[in-house]
C-alpha cells in the first residue's frame, strides 16, 4: 500500500478550458520576420529565469520594467521588450550596440520568474493583446509564448493564457522537453462553487495541459536553480466516506513538470471508495459534480497521528504504516527548496495545542530513494536544525561541492549574522563572536546576489551608507569567506574586502527583478536619480584596469571619486557663477554643451534678456570647460573609459554607470525634458496672440468652426442669389417671340408678274 496512492490520477487537461485558463495550439501562426545575424545556437544559458540570460556569444535582456497596459503590438514594443547585446559589446561597454530579438513587452505581475531560453528558443510571458466582447484589450491577462532566439517564429498564439498577471511559473526542462509549470489560483474544474489551486504543467512540444495536483494549499519551487523541474508542494487529507477534511494535519509532496500521464496503479480502487462514499446518495457518484482527486505527485511526508478530539481515520491517500500511527499529528510548512535540500518547518498538535515550529532539511536523494516511507521517515524533534524556525524565511544557505551545508547566514533587524550547523546537527544562532557573529550591521539587509566566484554578498539596506536617499535597494558589497576576527573593525578606518561598502548611489527597483551580475558587471533596474519614473537598465562596471572585480578598496576609491565631482560643484560661489552649480548637474547627467547656447539666445530674442540674464560669460565657459574636460576640469581629462566608442571622463554620470538598451521616443524626451527642468530655467514662450493660446483642441474647434461658418455663408449666398432670380422673373413682363406669318391663299386680282407703270 506504500506505493498505490503516491500517484492516484494524472489528469489531461489539454481539452479542458478552465475558468481564467486557456490553451492553443502554439506555433500554428507565428510573425515572420527577418533573422538576426550572428550564431545564436552555441553554448548552453547562464542564469536563467531572471531578466537577463546568457547564452553563447550574447546576453539577452528585458529593456526595463514596462506596465501590462502599455501598447503591446507586435514590433511596436521597445521598452520592456527583449532585447540581446553581444558579451563582446558588454565587456567593451558599447551599452547601446543591442538589437531587439522579441518586440513585445515581457511581463509579469510577480518577479519571481522572467525569461528562460532552451535550446534555440527563448520563452516569456506577455499581456495579452487579445478583445473582449466590448471591444477591451485584455491585458490583465498574461500569454505565455516563446521566440526564436535570431528573432524569427515569435508567437502570435500562445502555449498557455492566464487570466491572473501576476501568477507563478516557471519554463523547464526535462528529458529534452520544455515545460511551462504554473500554479492557477481560484480556478474551477470541476463545478466547485468555491474556486481551489491547483498545479499545472504544459508540454509546450505536444501542446498539451497536465493537471499535476488539485486542490493543493502551497507549491514551493527551486529558489536558486529556476530550471528545476522538481517542485514541492503540501495538500490537506479529506476522507471522503465522512466527508471530513482534517486540519490538524497535512502532507507533502513532490512532482516533476514531466510526471507521466495516466491512471496510476491505485485509481480503480479509488474509484470504488468513491463510489462506497456515495452509496447512500440519490444518484450514488457521480464525477462530473462530486469531489475529486487528482495527483501526480509522490508522497514525501505524511503527517496523519492522533488528533485533538479523535484517532484520524486512514484514507486511500495515507502512506504504508499510517494504520499503526500512535503519535501527534504532523502540518509541515515548506521553508525553501535549494541545492538538492529541502527545508522545512513542522508543527506538532496535539490535546488542541500546537508547538513550535521546528526546522528541518533533508536531501533530496534520501527521500527519492525507493524505500523511503513517508510515515516512518518523519524525524524525530532532536534531528531538528533549530526549534523555532519562524524566521527561517530570512535564512541564506551557502553550500559546499557536495551539497552540504557551509554555512548560514541569518538576516535580522541588527544585521547580518554568519553562523555554522556545529557538529550535532543543530543550526546555531546565538552570536558568540566565534561561530556566529555579524557581518554586518546598521539595518535589515536584503540579499541581492551573491558572486560565488569571487565570494562576494550583494545586499540592500534601507539607507545608502554613502549618503544619496533610496527609493528601492542599495547596493552594498562584502565578503563572506572570513572569520570573527575578520570582520571585526572598531575603528571603523580600515577597508578592506571583509568591511561593507556601498557601491556608488546605485538604486534598484525592489519591485521587480533584482540586480543580476555578468563579467564583472552589475545590471540593475534603476531607480537612481532622475530615473524613478522609467525602471530601465543600468551597467554599472567594477572591473579594474586588470579586468578583475574591484576589492573593497578599489570601490571605496570609485566611491571616493565620485563623489568627488558632486563636493566640486557644490564648492562653486553660487553668488559669484549665479545658476552654474545647477546647470552642471544637467551637464554631469547628459554631457550637453549646446543646449545652454540655445536657451540664452532664445530668451534674448523672445524676451529680450541679456546674454548675461542668467549666466555670465565666465559661468558659460565654465560650463563648457566641464563639458569638454577642460579648465577647472582638466584634472578628469586623463581618467576616461570608452561608452558606445566615446571618451567619457569621470566627471560625467556615464563614466560610472550608464544606459544598457534604449529608451523608447516618450521615455526619452520625457527624461531630456525631466532634466532641463530640473536643473535649468524653462524654455521662454513668445508672445501669445489669442488663438496661440488656445488648447489644441480649442484650435481644432475654432478652425473646424470657421471652415463649417464659412461654407455655410457661402452656401446660403447662392441660395439666396437663386431664389431673388427666380422671384425677378416671377414679376418681369413674358414676351414670346413671334413667328412671321405667311398668308398662303390665292389673290387672283394681283398680276405678281406684271411691270409697275
Amino acid at each position: 500500500m506504500r506505493r498505490i496512492f503516491n500517484k492516484i490520477i494524472c489528469f489531461t487537461a489539454a481539452a479542458v478550458a478552465a475558468v481564467g485558463v486557456f490553451t492553443v495550439s502554439a506555433c500554428s501562426n507565428t510573425y515572420k520576420t527577418q533573422s538576426l545575424d550572428g550564431d545564436y545556437k552555441k553554448g548552453e544559458p547562464v542564469s536563467n529565469g531572471g531578466f537577463a540570460v546568457e547564452k553563447g556569444d550574447y546576453i539577452y535582456f528585458i529593456n526595463g520594467k514596462e506596465v501590462n497596459t502599455a501598447e503591446n503590438a507586435y514590433g511596436e514594443a521597445v521598452k520592456g521588450a527583449v532585447m540581446r547585446i553581444s558579451k563582446t559589446d558588454l565587456s567593451n561597454r558599447n551599452y547601446s550596440n543591442v538589437q531587439t530579438v522579441v518586440p513585445q513587452i515581457a511581463y509579469s505581475g510577480n518577479s519571481n520568474a522572467g525569461i528562460f531560453v532552451y535550446g534555440d528558443y527563448v520563452y516569456y510571458s506577455t499581456p495579452s493583446t487579445e478583445k473582449n466582447s466590448d471591444g477591451e484589450v485584455q491585458n490583465s491577462h498574461l500569454a505565455f509564448k516563446s521566440t526564436k532566439l535570431d528573432g524569427t517564429d515569435s508567437m502570435k498564439d500562445y502555449y498557455v493564457q492566464y487570466s491572473d498577471n501576476t501568477v507563478e511559473y516557471r519554463y523547464v526542462e526535462e528529458n529534452g522537453v520544455v515545460y511551462l509549470l504554473y500554479v492557477a489560483t481560484d480556478e474551477k474544474l470541476f463545478g466547485e462553487e468555491t474556486g481551489v489551486k491547483n498545479l499545472h504543467s504544459y508540454n509546450t512540444k505536444e501542446k498539451s495541459d497536465t493537471l499535476l495536483a488539485y486542490n493543493v494549499d502551497s507549491v514551493t519551487f527551486d529558489k536558486n536553480d529556476l530550471t528545476n523541474p522538481r517542485v514541492f508542494y503540501t495538500m490537506k487529507v479529506t476522507d471522503f466516506v465522512l466527508n471530513k477534511t482534517y486540519s490538524t494535519y497535512n502532507q507533502l509532496y513532490t512532482v516533476t513538470a514531466g510526471a507521466e500521464r495516466k491512471y496510476a496503479t491505485g485509481a480503480v480502487d479509488y474509484t470504488e471508495y468513491l463510489t462506497k462514499a456515495f452509496e447512500n446518495s440519490e444518484n450514488g457518484y457521480d464525477s462530473s459534480k462530486d469531489p475529486e482527486y487528482v495527483n501526480c505527485g509522490t508522497l514525501v511526508y505524511d503527517g496523519i497521528g492522533i488528533g485533538s478530539t479523535d484517532k484520524l481515520n486512514v484514507t486511500p491517500f495515507n502512506g504504508e504504516g499510517a494504520e499503526d500511527v500512535n503519535r501527534s499529528a504532523f502540518t509541515y510548512t515548506v521553508s525553501s527548496y535549494q541545492n538538492g535540500n529541502l527545508f522545512y518547518t513542522r508543527t506538532r498538535s496535539s490535546l488542541g495545542s500546537t508547538s513550535a515550529a521546528l526546522l528541518f532539511n533533508e536531501k533530496e536523494t534520501d527521500i527519492l530513494k525507493p524505500d523511503w516511507n513517508s510515515v516512518s521517515g518523519n524525524p524525530e524533534d532532536d534531528k531538528c536544525l533549530i526549534r523555532d524556525g519562524s524566521a527561517a524565511s530570512s535564512y541564506t544557505y551557502l553550500f559546499d561541492g557536495n551539497g552540504n551545508i557551509e554555512n548560514v547566514l541569518i538576516a535580522n533587524s541588527n544585521g547580518l549574522i554568519k553562523t555554522i550547523i556545529n557538529e550535532n546537527g543543530e543550526l546555531a544562532t546565538k552570536v558568540d563572536g566565534e561561530d556566529t557573529f555579524y557581518m554586518t550591521t546598521g539595518g535589515q539587509p536584503t540579499i541581492l546576489l551573491i558572486d560565488y566566484s569571487n565570494k562576494y554578498i550583494y545586499y540592500s539596506v534601507s539607507k545608502n551608507a554613502n549618503g544619496y536617499s533610496v527609493n528601492g535597494y542599495s547596493v552594498n558589497r562584502i565578503k563572506y569567506d572570513g572569520n570573527s576576527g575578520d570582520y571585526y573593525n572598531p575603528f571603523g578606518d580600515i577597508v578592506d574586502d571583509y568591511t561593507p561598502v556601498c557601491v556608488l548611489d546605485l538604486d534598484a527597483a525592489s519591485d521587480w527583478y533584482k540586480p543580476e551580475m555578468y563579467d564583472g558587471q552589475i545590471l540593475f533596474p534603476t531607480q537612481t536619480e532622475n530615473m524613478t519614473g522609467y525602471v530601465y537598465i543600468m551597467a554599472c562596471d567594477l572591473r579594474g584596469a586588470d579586468g578583475k572585480v574591484l576589492n573593497n578598496e578599489g570601490i571605496k576609491a570609485l566611491n571616493d571619486k565620485y563623489k568627488g565631482v558632486s563636493d566640486k560643484i557644490a564648492e562653486i560661489d553660487s553668488t559669484v557663477y549665479e545658476n552654474l552649480p545647477n546647470a552642471l548637474k544637467y551637464a554631469f547627467y547628459t554631457s550637453d554643451a549646446d543646449y545652454i547656447d540655445e536657451l540664452i539666445q532664445a530668451y534674448v530674442s523672445i524676451k529680450d534678456y541679456n546674454e548675461e540674464h542668467f549666466w555670465s560669460k565666465q559661468s558659460v565657459e565654465k560650463y563648457k570647460d566641464f563639458v569638454a574636460v577642460k579648465g577647472d576640469w582638466s584634472e578628469y581629462s586623463t581618467d576616461t573609459v570608452k561608452i558606445n566608442g566615446n571618451d567619457v571622463a569621470a566627471n560625467k554620470r556615464d563614466y560610472y554607470y550608464a544606459l544598457l538598451g534604449r529608451m523608447n521616443e516618450a521615455d526619452a524626451k520625457a527624461y531630456s525634458d525631466l532634466l532641463k527642468t530640473n536643473y535649468l530655467q524653462a524654455y521662454p514662450e513668445t508672445e501669445q496672440t489669442w488663438f496661440e493660446g488656445l488648447s489644441a483642441g480649442a484650435k481644432a474647434g475654432f478652425i473646424i468652426g470657421v471652415t463649417a461658418g464659412g461654407l455655410i455663408i457661402i452656401a446660403a449666398a447662392a441660395i439666396v442669389a437663386r431664389i431673388i432670380i427666380r422671384k425677378r422673373k416671377e414679376k418681369l413682363p413674358s414676351y414670346k417671340k413671334q413667328r412671321i406669318k405667311v398668308d398662303t391663299t390665292d389673290d387672283k386680282n394681283i398680276d405678281v408678274y406684271s411691270d409697275e407703270q
